[in-house]
């Protein structure tokens, strides 16, 4: 499945053709740098020995999160019982803190990721198989012992080689920097890629509001016989 990847074995060890590596980091960029510029959640995650500085730097220049231990399974099917104490907070267009809305947010499901890239695919195929039944589009790089099918958007290298991993790494990093600038750009000029939290919580309330004033029609018509 990955001989098309492969540009040729040199003393039994299978050489990755690096235009096919660029073409797909090169792809993987644009999703990456879209996901951002729309205010996306994404998650790096890199939970081999050396990673861990790789998966924080890239997310940090990206504004997204990072993971660098193991796993915890049902994270995002059961997000609510497993994440339901991590912290949250709301932001403006320009990621800036707005107070206020802590008692809101106890009451919120936990987010899920909006794009998750995984350094090394093999350790955290649960992971990605989580992603997969919940529709949460994924990056990987892949090297010739990996099924591609396991991400949505592969990216053949050496997992092996942690200089190769930091590099691929660093690179989604500042895509996903410039996605960023773009969007706080598009914030100056008055164009938001999502609704203002003042909107979305109102039209929570609402449908609230609706919900128990149907509950309370049911319920009177339920007493009146």
């Amino acid at each position: 499945m990955n001989s098309r990847y492969i540009f040729g074995i040199r003393s039994g060890i299978h050489i990755i053709s690096l235009d096919i590596t660029a073409a797909h980091l090169r792809r993987a960029c644009r999703v990456v740098s879209g996901v951002a510029e729309r205010g996306g959640l994404i998650l790096f995650v890199g939970t081999r020995k050396g990673q861990d500085r790789a998966v924080v730097k890239a997310a940090n220049m990206a504004g997204g999160c990072h993971l660098f231990e193991r796993w915890t399974p049902g994270s995002i099917t059961n997000g609510h019982q497993i994440l339901g104490r991590c912290r949250m907070r709301v932001v403006d267009e320009f990621d800036r803190p707005i107070p206020g809305y802590e008692n809101e947010l106890l009451e919120r499901p936990s987010l899920k990721p909006d794009l998750v890239v995984c350094l090394n695919p093999l350790e955290n195929w649960v992971m990605l198989h989580e992603c997969g039944l919940h529709g949460v589009p994924t990056v990987g790089i892949i090297d010739t012992d990996a099924n591609p099918t396991w991400v949505t958007y592969p990216i053949p290298a050496n997992d092996d080689s942690l200089r190769c991993v930091q590099l691929i790494a660093g690179v989604l990093g500042k895509a996903g920097e410039e996605g960023q600038k773009r969007r706080r750009a598009r914030a100056e000029k008055g164009d938001v890629t999502y609704q203002p939290v003042e909107f979305e919580l109102k039209k929570a309330e609402e449908n609230d509001v609706k919900t128990g004033g149907d509950e309370e029609a049911i319920h009177h018509a339920g007493g009146s016989g």
